[in-house]
């Protein structure tokens, strides 16, 4: 009898410890995800939009989070997001974790989407771009619903269609996107600068060298260099212009994403990994 009650008691703990753990590091339905400092919706927007939000979240498996501000407190718009974003410890799979934030900045009159975690390569500068592309005549039609009804839409066709960078990834244990070189390696610029480094001095010393010992030697012309015969013998040449070849060329106009399959990233000030992009309206 004893051992069962110890095994129950277990097990019991076991499950309670389980229970903790998914409510810690699940994805929470309930948490706030319209912050509208700047009063640009109605109440009942603001709930038509905190379903909406929580419902994309899931589907694109990325917290999805709008704020508005009429106050940035002196910030960029990438600072105030970003900042806003790790106070905050928005993430869909965790505390601190992936997701997407966007910023209207009332005060800056700047719009701007922060991207966090796996939401770096996924969410790439070239979607971003087409985003603020839909989103930016909304804002100054004043069209404040549609722009995150429209957001909403956009970040989730982005984050499970659309591109992911082909030019580095996040790693979670670092919390760092990290950019891949020309060979599809991930770039060491600390052994790129000291091999540059290396390479700028050798070149150096070779030139120097070479000038030195110039210096070093002996003047070959003399007062019989142009002598010939006990004569001077000084031949003069020279060019004439006869023509000129002009070659036209036309360059392509650039007619995609700007960015498509590309991301970037910086570090905010909180030291977190961000991407993102923005504008103005």
């Amino acid at each position: 009898m004893k051992k069962k009650t110890g095994f129950r008691k277990m097990l019991l703990l076991w499950a309670a410890c389980f229970l903790a753990a998914a409510l810690l590091c699940g994805f929470d339905e309930n948490e706030q995800r319209v912050y509208d400092g700047a009063e640009l919706l109605t109440a009942a927007e603001e709930e038509e939009l905190q379903t909406l939000l929580t419902q994309q979240a899931q589907e694109a498996r990325q917290d999805l989070i709008v704020v508005t501000v009429s106050d940035n407190e002196g910030k960029s718009a990438q600072a105030y997001a970003d900042d806003f974003y790790d106070t905050h410890g928005f993430g869909y799979e965790q505390e601190n974790g992936s997701g997407v934030l966007l910023l209207l900045d009332m005060d800056g009159r700047e719009i701007y989407i922060s991207t966090a975690g796996t939401a770096i390569e996924e969410y790439t500068d070239g979607e971003i771009e087409d985003t603020l592309d839909v989103l930016v005549p909304l804002m100054q039609d004043g069209a404040y619903m549609e722009v995150c009804r429209t957001f909403a839409g956009e970040a989730v066709r982005c984050l499970t269609g659309g591109d992911t960078a082909q030019n580095g990834a996040y790693d979670a244990g670092s919390d760092r996107f990290t950019e891949y070189d020309a060979g599809g390696e991930k770039t060491n610029w600390l052994g790129r600068a000291g091999i540059c480094l290396l390479g700028a001095a050798v070149i150096s010393g070779i030139i120097v060298f070479f000038i030195a010992r110039g210096r070093k030697s002996r003047m070959t012309a003399g007062s019989g260099t142009y002598l010939k015969n006990g004569r001077i013998d000084i031949r003069q040449s020279s060019d004439r212009f006869t023509h000129t070849t002009v070659v036209v060329r036309q360059i392509p106009k650039d007619n995609g994403s700007s960015g498509g399959g590309h991301s970037s990233s910086h570090v905010s000030s909180g030291g977190r990994s961000h991407g993102g992009g923005g504008r103005s309206f």
